[in-house]
């Protein structure tokens, strides 16, 4: 009877050995977290032309968590021109898929397309194999595409912009040399050089006739 009671209280001693060793592993796992930040950037297309420092293209982008995702630190951020940046950070602490809706506006100006784009972007995040968590961003045009992974797209988006055309100088008018050409040209024409020598001939005409009646 002895012999069994103590076997007995070395299994129970092993058994509470093994939950102190593996407690303290389960709250590291419960605590592992991972945090993402969405990346966006903005580009000129290869037909744009360079904006003057003056010209204003301000691309605003927007980060909504749908189906109780969690919300990033940061949902809104704008790039001037042509640029990079970041939403979030984004933290994760079960593996799973989350889904956002990212949404990119440029209001069309003058000389530039309107942009007005939505993208599915989806947050794969996975145990790794030491024990944490790891993520993996994708983005998609459609929810469907994204459940089905199937087309994946970029997070950048594209701007075009057409300088103003400088105004041409008139050909229409005439400049002083042209002018003054034009006006010279009255007197070379043949119908008024023989009015005036008709004129020259009756003069001379009647002057030969005056000397004869004298």
């Amino acid at each position: 009877m002895k012999g069994i009671l103590k076997k007995l209280m070395q299994i129970g001693f092993a058994g509470a050995l093994s939950l102190l060793a593996f407690a303290p592993s389960a709250v590291r796992a419960a605590g592992e977290s991972v945090s993402v930040t969405i990346p966006v950037s903005t580009e000129f297309t290869q037909d744009s032309d360079e904006p003057a420092p003056s010209i204003q293209l301000t691309t605003n982008f927007l980060l909504e968590p749908l189906d109780g995702a969690p919300a990033p630190a940061a949902g809104q951020v704008s790039i001037e021109g042509a640029g990079k940046s970041g939403l979030g950070p984004v933290t994760f602490t079960q593996p799973g898929n989350y889904y956002y809706q990212l949404s990119a506006s440029l209001a069309n100006g003058e000389n530039n397309s309107d942009l007005n784009e939505k993208l599915i972007v989806r947050v794969t995040v996975v145990n790794d194999e030491k024990g944490g968590l790891s993520s993996v961003v994708t983005a998609y045009n459609s929810q469907s595409d994204a459940s089905s992974d199937n087309g994946k797209v970029d997070t950048a988006f594209f701007i075009e912009y057409k300088a103003p055309k400088k105004p041409t100088a008139s050909t229409t008018a005439q400049g002083p040399k042209k002018a003054a050409k034009t006006k010279t040209s009255v007197y070379a024409q043949p119908g008024l050089w023989i009015l005036l020598g008709g004129a020259a001939l009756l003069i001379l005409i009647g002057a030969g006739k005056r000397s004869k009646a004298r």
